[in-house]
């Protein structure tokens, strides 16, 4: 016998060993119960937290466009001082990997999809992601009472946010 198997012959004929080697196993099993809890939980968490985000999002998409519309429509001659609100109809979504089953059972036929789970914290496989959508946009501006301007003022805002020119409101 080596030496290696004597000593861990001798330390297990050990009560005392014994005890402590029974102890420590039993304290890392409990580790890993309760790290199993603590990471179910902080996905719940941070769906909480996606959701509550939905509307910051939104605003802060919808501050942005608006700003560089801005820009945009005070480099067209004849435009004085604008003021724009853009309106967002969702943000961001996010695409995931499905797998698809189907089954025929007597004539019967039946499809199934269940969302791909990857890596150690079985998160969903992300594939893709759609842009957000703009549904409208009102445009305010001094040199919109000339309807040459205005159309000007128009056309930008719909060519810009890719909407369609019944979507875009200019005033004076």
């Amino acid at each position: 016998m080596t030496a290696l198997s004597k000593c861990v012959k001798q330390l297990l004929s050990n009560d005392k060993a014994r005890k402590i080697i029974i102890a420590c196993g039993l304290g890392i099993m409990l580790l890993l119960l309760l790290s199993s809890f603590f990471t179910g939980n902080s996905s719940k968490s941070k769906a909480k937290s996606d959701d509550a985000n939905y509307a910051i999002d939104c605003a802060e998409l919808e501050r942005k466009l608006e700003e560089r519309l801005c820009e945009l429509i005070l480099q067209i001659d004849g435009v004085g001082k604008v003021s724009v609100m853009v309106t967002v109809d969702t943000t961001e979504r996010v695409i995931y990997e499905k797998n698809n089953k189907s089954e025929s059972k007597n004539q019967v036929y039946s499809e199934e999809r269940e969302v791909v789970l990857a890596g150690s914290s079985k998160e969903p496989l992300e594939v893709g992601k759609i842009m957000p959508v703009v549904r409208s946009a009102a445009i305010v501006c001094e040199g919109a009472a000339d309807p040459v301007i205005r159309e000007r003022v128009a056309n930008i805002a719909s060519k810009a946010l890719n909407i369609g020119i019944s979507k875009v409101y200019v005033a004076y």
